[in-house]
């Protein structure tokens, strides 16, 4: 039905494309139309800054139906000061029309697994407030810790944070 691997550079532009997709049917209405519409305007760039991201630190992970990317999960160390050792998803993200085929999880499980590998015992993950993915994390074992308040692109954006023991098998 669909298959996980490692993201490859080529994958740049597929991956840019389900970002956009999902920022649109996701984030309209709790994020300013202009920071979306900007994402779509700024494609072409965004897939060389992904091409290039990959080139340097293969950390994405791509699901594929019919050999169409689909869905795409980024890890890496996180980006938040309170938990230092921690590993992150610092994106997951499923095309609207192949959600609940266990698409999110499955990339979810690899990149719990790919962070085990990497010496992670725990990781971080942020949600943009109100985004409904919220129950997806806190049904994979995330507990709200806190929140992230960011200026972007002139507008206040709230995320929860996310706390994932990885130690024990919630996968």
């Amino acid at each position: 039905m669909f298959q996980i691997r490692k993201a490859t550079p080529a994958d740049a532009m597929a991956i840019t494309l389900v970002n956009v997709y999902t920022w649109k049917t996701t984030y309209t209405g709790l994020m300013p139309d202009e920071i979306i519409d900007r994402r779509i305007r700024n494609i072409i760039p965004a897939a060389q800054r992904i091409r290039k991201q990959l080139e340097q630190q293969p950390n994405h992970l791509v699901a594929l139906v019919e050999d169409c990317v689909v869905g795409y999960c980024m890890t890496g160390p996180t980006r938040n000061q309170q938990y230092p050792k921690a590993g992150e998803i610092g994106a997951l993200y499923v095309l609207q029309g192949v959600q609940g085929m266990g698409v999110g999880k499955a990339l979810y499980e690899a990149a719990v697994q790919e962070l085990r590998q990497q010496g992670y015992t725990s990781m971080t993950a942020n949600c943009l407030r109100g985004n409904p993915v919220l129950g997806f994390y806190q049904h994979m074992g995330g507990c709200i810790v806190g929140e992230k308040i960011e200026l972007h692109q002139g507008a206040t954006l709230v995320e929860d944070v996310l706390y994932f023991e990885l130690s024990s098998d919630k996968t």
